[in-house]
């Protein structure tokens, strides 16, 4: 009976690579929410649209699309860590999309440093899909959450 029940429980515990992926959503939401606000405090700032090329209404909306790129983490980041398969579904879109269009962009642009940029942000998303995915905890994590 110890061990039904130990294995119950081992189920359902989160794996420590999808904690990873959470944080770093979460990580991610807490960004783009800080870059939301100052876009909008900061909006008029001269030297800040001088420096960016942006008026004021576009950072306004610059700063509107950023505050709720940070909720919209914010949701994913809590359907990841709690087990719900459309956020792991989401994630791996966004992760596939970002492995694609990283691809597209080291062929097609030969200057600078694209190439390591490209290649870290592709070996990230590998890792994430892999954690997602191809880890065992990880398919028994999700298969036990509802």
């Amino acid at each position: 009976m110890e061990s039904t029940v130990e294995s119950t429980v081992s189920k359902n515990r989160r794996p420590g690579v999808v904690s990873f992926v959470g944080i770093v959503l979460y990580i991610q939401a807490f960004v783009a929410a800080a870059f939301g606000i100052v876009a909008l405090v900061e909006r008029n700032n001269l030297e800040l649209q001088i420096v960016t090329g942006q008026s004021d209404s576009d950072l306004i909306v610059l700063a509107i699309v950023e505050l709720a790129f940070a909720v919209l983490l914010f949701l994913v980041a809590a359907g990841v860590m709690s087990g719900a398969k459309w956020a792991r579904m989401l994630v791996a879109i966004v992760a596939g999309f970002r492995i694609v269009v990283m691809s597209w962009w080291m062929i097609s642009h030969h200057a600078g440093g694209i190439h390591s940029a490209g290649i870290i942000t592709i070996l990230i998303y590998v890792f994430v899909l892999w954690a997602l995915y191809g880890h065992k905890e990880s398919e028994e994590f999700y298969e036990g959450a509802m």
